[in-house]
């Protein structure tokens, strides 16, 4: 047999190095197309059924799912409550993080033993967290309702009244800690030290140093971590459900929570795959526009 010759053997070799990565993505690839994409058209497939799990998929009713969702207020205030989740997260919770890890920055000393005291929150399980916040907002012997006592306010009833609830959810995220603080915190040890320096012999130091220095040398982690705070908020289900079930009178009922509830209580599955298709859209919106922003800003 004859010898192959060099042109055909780099030919094969090359042809191997192009296929291993596709080989290597294969099962990657296929598993997010069945386990994601393939539920999301599932899910809008069922969506269009007066959906009947013994004898599926039902009688087709076409966006009739949509329009009876579309026209109860229950469904629209689940909405309200969504949006406004995602206002209290960002006020509250979303930039704690980043002056933590600013402050962190500038200490020489213990700088180990504070890391590791941010990450600590990390590790509690969120329904451990749920349990000791609940005890903290008890109206009758919480720690809440003592410190208001203490400087002469009324105790309140915070998870009990529809105007405290969202805030008495939110409020513990301003505790901040958790990995985002590493996250910055590595981001800002990361920028160059020649840029640093550069800085401060011209004088920009302090605030300024932050201000055009480090910020925006960690803009791209910011906007990153705004994104998945976005969308994490949007889908909010177990902290709302674990504190107050969605309630009282719905007031912490979430659109995670009203896809729970309408699946799981009322077992009216294609209105659920409807709602949760909305969902989907309306994150997606928000994700693109994020982006369209940043583009437009770095540009």
């Amino acid at each position: 047999m004859a010898a192959q010759t060099p042109s055909k053997k780099w030919l094969n070799q090359s042809t191997r190095h192009k296929l291993a990565p596709w080989l290597l993505l294969a099962a990657p690839i296929l598993l997010t197309a069945w386990l994601k994409y393939y539920l999301i058209f599932k899910a809008f497939y069922i969506s269009l059924f007066d959906y009947d799990p013994i004898n599926s998929p039902g009688r087709f009713i076409g966006f009739d799912n949509y329009s009876r969702m579309f026209s109860t207020s229950y469904y629209w205030q689940a909405w309200e409550n969504t949006f406004a989740f995602l206002i209290l997260s960002l006020i509250m919770a979303f930039f704690i993080p980043i002056i933590q890890a600013l402050f962190l920055n500038e200490i020489s000393r213990w700088k180990q033993a504070f890391m590791t005291l941010y990450i600590l929150p990390a590790l509690i399980p969120t329904a451990v967290n749920v349990i000791i916040w609940k005890w903290i907002w008890h109206p009758d012997y919480g720690v809440a309702n003592q410190i208001v006592t203490f400087f002469g306010g009324q105790p309140q009833a915070w998870l009990s009244d529809p105007s405290l609830t969202k805030f008495s959810i939110i409020f513990p995220g301003v505790i901040g800690g958790g990995i985002s603080v590493l996250l910055y915190l590595s981001a800002i040890q990361g920028i160059s030290k020649d840029i640093v320096e550069s800085a401060q012999l011209d004088g920009c130091v302090g605030w300024k140093r932050i201000r055009y220095i480090i910020l925006p040398n960690i803009r791209f982690l910011i906007f990153i971590q705004l994104v998945m705070a976005v969308i994490q908020t949007m889908q909010i289900l177990d902290i709302p459900y674990m504190f107050a079930s969605g309630g009282p009178s719905g007031a912490s009922t979430s659109m995670g929570i009203y896809i729970f509830n309408t699946f799981k209580q009322d077992f009216n599955y294609g209105r659920g795959s409807a709602a949760s298709m909305v969902l989907l859209i309306v994150i997606a919106v928000i994700s693109a526009i994020q982006m369209r922003l940043d583009r437009t800003e770095r540009d």
